[in-house]
């Protein structure tokens, strides 16, 4: 429960829809290069919960390119039907400022998520404007909205200083999440909002790309679409019918 994982350096992030064939090209590429994520294991299932605001606040800052976002983390070797059903996740902060992000992440109990969410513990986030944005979307009555589900393979550097992933059997679903006042977890997801028939194919690195890398990124910028949105903007479209 100590783990906790600390960017305090902006890094750059570019993500494309890509076909099956296309993606096993890319991935050979990177697993010639970077080693196997260490946590993100292949073919295990990423369940990531996301919060927002009433008023969308969080959305709206997201399509203007610029977002603190408040989420949390599972992972599981079959596909599950709930949220905060594991002993231990990921509470997780991100700020996106258009192709830089910046993130920190801190595991927790499933049994801590109620308390958080009402502002009853604070979040043990170092960074401290990061800590600030997080209990401010936390007093404006963010709770959980919608839900990404995916199996990802992931390639990165030592100290994930690069990281190439592909995201498989993408599902984007709501989350029928009452008010933060209930204690009631784990707690059901759905309905499917709907479903990607390609591939999301991200890549991740601070500073200059390596010349394979570099490569690797202009072949992208030429086969597949460019400046796909966030996950959580899909998501966010979906539910809210402009997907």
């Amino acid at each position: 429960m100590t783990e906790q994982i600390v960017l305090p350096r902006s890094r750059h992030e570019e993500r494309f829809i890509a076909s099956e064939q296309l993606v096993r090209l890319v991935m050979r590429t990177a697993s010639a290069h970077l080693q196997l994520a260490r946590d993100d294991l292949p073919y295990q299932w990423l369940t990531t919960c996301y919060c927002d605001t009433v008023d969308w606040n969080v959305y709206r800052a997201a399509e203007e390119g610029a977002a603190v976002r408040l989420r949390f983390r599972e992972y599981h070797r079959t596909r599950p039907e709930q949220i905060f059903g594991s002993e231990q996740l990921f509470l997780e902060v991100k700020e996106d400022i258009g192709d830089r992000w910046r993130k920190e992440r801190v595991a927790i109990r499933s049994a801590e998520i109620p308390a958080y969410l009402r502002g009853e513990s604070p979040m043990r986030i170092e960074s401290r404007d990061l800590q600030r944005a997080a209990q401010g979307l936390v007093t404006a009555g963010a709770r959980p909205v919608v839900v990404t589900q995916y199996n990802r393979l992931a390639y990165a550097a030592p100290d994930d200083r690069m990281r190439v992933t592909a995201d498989h059997n993408l599902s984007y679903l709501a989350v029928p999440w009452t008010n933060n006042n209930d204690d009631a977890i784990p707690g059901r997801i759905g309905p499917v909002l709907a479903r990607e028939r390609d591939v999301i194919v991200e890549m991740k690195w601070f500073d200059e790309l390596p010349l394979w890398a570099e490569e690797l990124h202009g072949f992208l910028k030429q086969r597949a679409p460019l400046d796909r949105p966030s996950k959580f903007i899909m998501a966010m479209r979906h539910l809210l019918g402009k997907g």
